[in-house]
């Protein structure tokens, strides 16, 4: 930390509190949390530029490597985007996805919350079943699946690529049908009377790679949030099995947990 650095921030009457130095918090975490409370009090909008690091530097009397590392933490975390040459810029809150909540796609768990999803079919098509995919799905290897590539948008923004893997021979028409107007999800059920009961899923963070990054309009390398899930009949057997990878800077997954409550007898 640097000997110079100091609580003075007069030149931003937006931030109604100053860098302390009689606390041991680091000074970039104080100035995250002052950025991020003008953010929330709606001080910047939402796309609108914030002060540049040299004028955070003057106004807090901070240094440029303590600045810094408070908007790197804000744009990992998604909060604020940089645009090279431009600057420095409030992103988009963040899409919350119900992650394990209930055995539903991407497209019913979107519009049941009121947003507007679109869908590009990249690909639509039979190939055989991969070891993998058929180990995952429980059918032999080789097994004719349609294969379906989407990108789901929001907002005319891309949101996230997937990859789906359907048996064949459970839903053979689904080859012609319109996948770009409906969730998958929901033809099952719907035309299909499929229902799913369950699903498996399993998530980690993985780096865009050239093809991903051109698509979802990131850099190579940006992360990515990868879903990998099986979703199951009543009778155990596998009725799709995706590979969904999501912008790691607009997406944020929900976890909810429920504690079976047991009541006696005669309780209310």
């Amino acid at each position: 930390m640097n000997r110079g650095e100091n609580a003075n921030n007069e030149s931003f009457p937006m931030f109604p509190a100053a860098i302390r130095k009689d606390v041991p918090i680091p000074y970039y975490y104080q100035l995250k949390d002052l950025l991020l409370e003008a953010i929330k009090a709606n001080r910047w909008e939402v796309g609108s530029r914030i002060p540049s690091e040299r004028e955070l530097c003057e106004s807090f009397g901070l240094s440029r490597a303590t600045v810094r590392q408070a908007i790197d933490t804000l744009v990992n975390e998604g909060v604020l985007r940089r645009e090279k040459g431009r600057g420095t810029f409030v992103a988009q809150p963040k899409i919350v996805e119900g992650l394990v909540e209930s055995p539903k796609g991407f497209y019913d768990d979107m519009t049941g919350r009121g947003i507007k999803v679109d869908t590009q079919v990249l690909r639509l098509e039979l190939e055989p079943a991969s070891p993998s995919v058929a180990d995952a799905l429980g059918v032999e290897e080789k097994e004719p699946l349609i294969v379906i590539d989407r990108l789901r948008l929001i907002d005319n923004e891309p949101i996230l690529i997937v990859t789906s893997y359907v048996p064949y021979r459970l839903c053979p028409g689904l080859l012609h049908d319109d996948l770009a107007v409906t969730g998958l999800y929901r033809l099952f059920e719907d035309k299909y009377g499929i229902k799913i009961v369950r699903a498996k899923r399993y998530m980690e963070a993985v780096p865009a790679n050239e093809f991903e990054a051109q698509i979802l309009g990131i850099d190579i390398g940006a992360p990515l949030m990868l879903i990998e899930s099986t979703a199951y009949l009543e009778s155990g057997q596998g009725i799709e099995h995706f590979k969904a990878k999501h912008r790691g800077d607009r997406t944020r997954f929900l976890v909810e947990s429920y504690t079976n409550i047991v009541r006696l007898a005669g309780e209310q």
